[in-house]
């Protein structure tokens, strides 16, 4: 609570309040002498009624004893509390005395170093001085909020203030209220709301309204002026209530905020799931990746040793096609020159059975090869066409939002796709490994028949005319295989060439992918672990801030508003002190004088009412 503004707006509406006056306004000030200890043992009332339309008789009721005209002569006819006044258009002042109890109650407590001690004690006394006042508000009235019975009080605002000298007193503290120092004197006022917090029903620990005053000092030759307390129900004006009728459009925008934030929170928890489920596959799919990536680091390593059995093949081939050629010409040899024939016959049959083994040997080796071959060919297509339905998956998933990452995939894709049309075999490398198969099996025919007829020549020399046709016709089908054979390997050779420079761009490629794909599933790590801090922060804020604020505001605010409209009801019927006539608007204001406190007792002082001529009431009227 801001002391200073409420403090100067409470002091201006104690020197100038007004209200509207009707036909007749009759303004009360109660005037109480009240001893060091707060309790009222003199109370009187000055009324003064305003006749705005300067009526010849003024018709008023009162409880007030011993009444007096104030301020003129018109004359007064009483019969008990009815009252008619005389006054031939002018304002009526009268004063009365009243035996009513004060709607507010004071009690005042000192202290003196810590301990408590009465008013004639702490006279003339030196040390450490606490002056509590406590205003109590007993005008309770029972009113309908909400449905429920509940219990307010007239909403009073009290001030109350003294003058204390500099010499004896330093130091000076007050709560609820201003320190006005102007170096020989010091003035101090104080403010206290009696009953408010009751009739707010506002905890303490959220707002303290304050109902007690302290002051404290530091005393010398302790002494105490009088402690003057202004009293008004006027706290709340009635077009001050205007404000809480937009406060409905508060408590729409309110809701919607109310809502806004839950609708928000369950985005947060969708974002979330679905964070979780990318994050999800994207660990699958890296898991996927990686053993891709291993597969074509597989294909790699084993397509090097394939590669070289081809190079093996291809110059095997060479060197067989070269022994074929010298084959068939030392059979011309033979066939032009038989004097060394035993001899020859049984070298050539040797080198017959050595060839056959070694075409043999050959055979195999191609027949490895080309299951070999065909294997890994078919495992390179299945492992390619995987990663390619992994690769389709992904981009689907990632869509629109990672637009280079989608690109590389899709680069990989379709490389992936030149690859596997690259290892398919075509109707041309069948064609080529057919006749390669051919040569072989030629070759392979040749030698099996050149060594039987080898074996036969040897065996029985005299056929040797019909065995070296034999052998003749064999080298010549020799010849013409490994030339096929040949063929056949070196083409095998170039295509395997272009077959491993495919597959070394597969891997390479493959392990790139790779390697962005483990930084991708960490970076979706990190936007889960993100998301889901996001998550945890909107759920904490909306249960922690938005809605209490909003349950604030809905329930404390609203139920606040309603007691306020309330007490500016009471405050707006509280308008007199003695009795009020029908038609009349009354304002009332009380104002008690505490007895001061000096070191000799002194003879309690007759209240003095200072009363204004006519002339200056009227004059402050118009103001």
């Amino acid at each position: 609570m801001n002391k200073k503004i409420i403090s100067g707006v409470l002091l201006c509406t104690m020197l100038a309040y007004t209200t509207p006056v009707l036909a007749f306004t009759k303004d009360e000030t109660v005037y109480s002498k009240i001893d060091a200890n707060g309790k009222a043992y003199n109370t009187i009332v000055s009324d003064h009624i305003t006749n705005e339309n300067q009526e010849k008789m003024i018709n008023d009721i009162s409880d007030l004893l011993n009444i007096k005209n104030v301020n003129g002569d018109e004359e007064l006819t009483q019969n008990g509390n009815s009252l008619v006044w005389n006054a031939d258009g002018s304002d009526i002042y009268y004063q009365g005395e009243s035996q009513k109890d004060l709607p507010i109650e004071c009690n005042i407590k000192y202290e003196l170093d810590g301990k408590e001690i009465t008013a004639q004690e702490l006279a003339g006394k030196s040390g450490k001085v606490k002056i509590t006042i406590e205003y109590k508000n007993k005008d309770a009235h029972t009113v309908n909020i909400n449905g429920r019975n509940e219990t307010l009080y007239t909403p009073f605002v009290v001030v109350c203030g003294t003058i204390l000298d500099n010499e004896h007193h330093r130091n000076i503290e007050i709560t609820n209220g201003k320190v006005i120092d102007d170096g020989s004197k010091t003035t101090v006022l104080g403010i206290s709301l009696p009953g408010m917090q009751e009739s707010l029903a506002i905890s303490k620990d959220k707002l303290e309204i304050p109902s007690t005053i302290e002051i404290t000092m530091d005393s010398t030759d302790f002494e105490l002026s009088n402690v003057v307390t202004y009293v008004t129900p006027k706290i709340i004006e009635e077009n001050d209530m205007d404000i809480f009728n937009k406060l409905d459009d508060v408590y729409g925008q309110v809701n919607m905020l109310q809502n806004s934030s839950k609708q928000l929170e369950d985005g947060a928890n969708t974002l979330k799931a679905g964070v979780d489920t990318y994050a999800e596959k994207s660990q699958e799919f890296n898991n996927a990746m990686n053993q891709i990536a291993q597969g074509t680091g597989t294909i790699n390593s084993n397509y090097n040793k394939i590669d070289e059995g081809i190079n093996t093949l291809n110059a095997g081939s060479t060197n067989l096609t070269n022994g074929a050629e010298q084959l068939n010409s030392g059979i011309n040899q033979l066939s032009s020159s038989v004097s060394n024939l035993p001899q020859g016959i049984e070298a050539l049959y040797q080198g017959s059975i050595n060839l056959d083994a070694g075409i043999n040997g050959i055979a195999g080796g191609v027949n490895t090869l080309k299951d070999n071959l065909s294997a890994t060919t078919t495992t390179s297509i299945t492992e390619l066409t995987k990663n390619n339905v992994v690769l389709q998956k992904t981009i689907e998933a990632l869509g629109e939002e990672q637009p280079e990452l989608v690109a590389t995939l899709k680069a990989q894709r379709a490389e992936n796709e030149q690859i596997i049309k690259a290892l398919t075999p075509t109707e041309e490398t069948n064609a080529k490994m057919q006749a390669l198969n051919n040569g072989l099996n030629a070759v392979t025919a040749g030698s099996q028949s050149l060594k039987e007829n080898l074996g036969n020549l040897n065996s029985a020399v005299g056929q040797l005319p019909e065995a070296i046709n034999k052998i003749t016709a064999g080298s010549n089908s020799l010849e013409k295989g490994t030339k096929t054979l040949q063929a056949g390997a070196s083409n095998l050779n170039s295509g395997s060439k272009a077959l491993k420079n495919g597959i070394n761009s597969l891997d390479t490629n493959t392990q790139k992918l790779a390697i962005a794909n483990n930084q991708l599933t960490e970076g979706t790590t990190t936007i889960s672990d993100g998301v889901t801090t996001l998550t945890e922060g909107i759920t904490k804020f909306n249960k922690e801030g938005i809605d209490k604020i909003c349950n604030y505001i809905n329930r404390d605010v609203k139920n606040v508003i309603n007691r306020l409209e309330k007490l500016q009801e009471l405050s707006q019927e509280y308008n007199s002190f003695t009795m009020l006539n029908n038609g009349e608007k009354g304002n009332v204001k009380f104002i008690m004088v505490m007895d001061s406190v000096k070191k000799a007792e002194e003879s309690k002082e007759e209240i003095i009412v200072n009363d204004k001529n006519k002339e200056n009431d009227k004059s402050e009227n118009k103001k």
